[in-house]
């Protein structure tokens, strides 16, 4: 983007009616993330909302496939993809 097109933009944004930021704001953060659907992601703490109990399970699931991969007991995807759609 051309510092032109940039200093157009703050100037647009320093013109807002008062109480339009926000609507601004979303709209902006909107065009930024269509253009890269996982941008938000590093900025979202899916962990942060769950329980300590929940987070802990999951934590120790983890812990457990990791053990699981280390001692060669993982399957491959397509083979776990194939037995699960042969248990439907």
């Amino acid at each position: 983007m051309s510092n032109t097109a940039r200093q157009d933009l703050h100037d647009l944004v320093d013109a807002l009616p008062p109480g339009e930021e926000q609507a601004a704001r979303r709209y902006l953060e909107y065009l930024r993330d269509a253009s890269d659907p996982f941008a938000s992601l590093d900025r979202v703490d899916p962990l942060a909302a769950l329980p300590d109990e929940e987070r802990a399970r999951l934590h120790a699931s983890l812990r457990e496939a990791e053990a699981e991969i280390a001692a060669g007991q993982a399957l491959p995807a397509d083979v776990f993809l194939r037995e699960l759609r042969a248990a439907k």
